[in-house]
């Protein structure tokens, strides 16, 4: 043991390199455990277990030695790599899927790929737009009639654009459980819809819409006549033969599943917590949750790559494709625009679209250059996970050929995060004065204060009554933050970007943060 111990990970990368993935292969029959303890001790420090096919290449096997250096640093207990270049596919499974079973993670073990899900069901409403039942610029209400909102003009006015490029204006993160029936997502727009407050003008702004993406996945089911998971099944899993990307939790019990964790203190002891409950309510699906495996989400990343299925006619029109990937608008305050559905950046010449996915304790980073047919995906089953998750990314597009000048420059989470070595520009005190005051929506409210001869953050989180939370979640962060700024209007807090937005007569409305829009209260 104790030379086990000493190993590091890349060296144990490079002894199971020899090994054939099918090595860490057990019943696939067998069912997954039960739900487990809320809380485990840390695993002990010893190396990730990692396995990879025998004939991986000489840059796959640099990356996921990468990868697994870095699950280590961020206490993530596995994870699942793929890569696909060229025409060449690669994969390698990392750790364990649970901290409470240690059973490994394999080939075919599910992860929950959260907010990546959002491109899925823009997939399908694509498609339903090349089949002439939906219009993009049409109003939401044609399709959902008697749709209610709390702003009746909005009501009236929102398209299916304006929901596919979070540009509704609502506020978007209202989470509830409204049941595990086929009637979830209809009782979610009926009852909760009405309530959430009109945060701007739609179509003004982008801000990040969870619920946006809920009555999509209603306008799917109204479209179809059957609920979301079928309409899934029936436009984009069936056809692509993702026979691995599953939304039915019965489906995925049946399945080996990783459990989701995370670090953080319990009773004053640094530990790593088995996430619960396991799963977002069903009326979330449409945003967030999809589970699939590494081999499954490359499978569906080459239609993004423009690699249709055989057939008489394309799976998607090509302008579908290219209007999915071409900016709609842009991120406030940061280098990020928004397709309908993928996050773009343009970056020397050459287009990355990219979604990260967060939920109960796992984390998903997926990157894809349809100029090089080349695309990324980790699967995490720990948080915080967006370290690791660029740290992989990095190590990837260091070296693959031609992709090299992206490392460090893509990525959403190195988009929000603060710029490395940026000067700091210091404003007057009557330019201070614009940014004081309470900015809020129904989660969570950012409070500017003057401190000294600069500005300070106070952040604290408001769920509203009735809404939906995981048993377990790190606490927020004790104590005011400092505000440092970039420019007028643009600085970072705690290591991330924030941005002032003015309204047309010139004045601070909005903050900008964490890709969500707050209104000044």
């Amino acid at each position: 043991m104790g030379a086990d111990l000493r190993l590091s990970r890349r060296r144990l990368l490079l002894a199971a390199a020899g090994l054939a993935a099918a090595g860490c292969a057990e019943d696939p029959t067998a069912a997954p455990p039960q739900t487990p303890p809320a809380v485990v001790p840390p695993a002990p420090p010893s190396p990730l277990p990692v396995s990879l096919t025998p004939n991986a290449s000489r840059e796959f096997r640099a990356v996921a030695g990468d990868v697994a250096d870095a699950l280590g640093e961020a206490r993530i207990p596995g994870a699942a790599l793929g890569i696909l270049s060229g025409n060449r596919e690669e994969y390698a499974a990392f750790g364990v899927a649970s901290l409470s079973s240690l059973e490994p993670v394999r080939s075919d073990t599910l992860f929950q790929v959260g907010s990546l899900t959002k491109s899925y069901t823009a997939t399908a409403v694509w498609r339903l737009i090349d089949q002439g039942l939906v219009d993009l610029d049409g109003p939401v209400r044609r399709y959902v009639r008697g749709l209610r909102l709390r702003d009746h003009q909005t009501a009236e006015t929102v398209t299916v654009a304006n929901l596919l490029d979070h540009t509704a204006g609502w506020y978007g993160d209202d989470i509830v459980d409204t049941g595990d029936d086929a009637g979830a997502l209809g009782r979610y727009v009926e009852n909760r819809m009405p309530e959430l407050p009109q945060l701007f003008g739609c179509g003004e702004f982008f801000s990040y819409n969870n619920s946006a993406f809920q009555l999509l996945g209603l306008l799917t089911e109204v479209s179809l006549g059957t609920d979301y998971n079928d309409a899934l099944q029936r436009l984009v899993l069936g056809p692509l033969g993702l026979s691995d990307t599953l939304l039915d939790h019965g489906a995925v019990r049946r399945r080996p599943y990783a459990d989701g964790h995370i670090a953080m203190p319990v009773n004053g002891r640094d530990t790593v917590a088995v996430q619960t409950p396991l799963w977002l309510p069903r009326c979330a699906d449409p945003a967030g949750g999809i589970w699939s495996t590494s081999r499954d989400v490359l499978r569906y990343a080459r239609l993004h790559l423009g690699i249709q299925p055989t057939g008489r006619t394309p799976f998607l029109r090509p302008a579908s494709l290219r209007a999915m990937q071409e900016p709609a608008v842009e991120v406030p305050g940061l280098d990020l625009a928004m397709g309908r559905s993928w996050f773009i950046q343009d970056v020397d010449g050459l287009r990355a679209i990219t979604h990260d996915g967060d939920t109960l304790g796992q984390h998903t980073l997926f990157m894809a250059v349809p100029r090089r047919r080349f695309a990324f995906v980790l699967l995490l089953n720990g948080q915080p996970g967006a370290a690791a998750g660029l740290a992989a990314l990095d190590a990837a597009l260091s070296r693959y050929r031609g992709l090299e000048g992206l490392a460090g420059r893509v990525g959403v989470m190195r988009a929000l995060a603060a710029p490395p070595e940026a000067p700091a520009a210091t404003l007057t005190s009557g330019q201070l004065d614009d940014y004081p005051g309470r900015y809020a929506d129904p989660g969570l409210s950012i409070t500017v204060t003057r401190a000294g001869g600069g500005l300070e953050a106070h952040t604290e989180l408001t769920p509203p009554p009735g809404s939906w939370q995981p048993a377990i979640a790190a606490p927020p962060a004790e104590g005011p933050a400092a505000i440092a700024f970039l420019a007028p209007d643009s600085a970072v807090a705690e290591g991330s970007r924030i941005s002032f937005v003015r309204n047309g007569d010139g004045d601070v409305d909005w903050v900008a943060q964490a890709l969500r829009l707050r209104p000044r209260a």
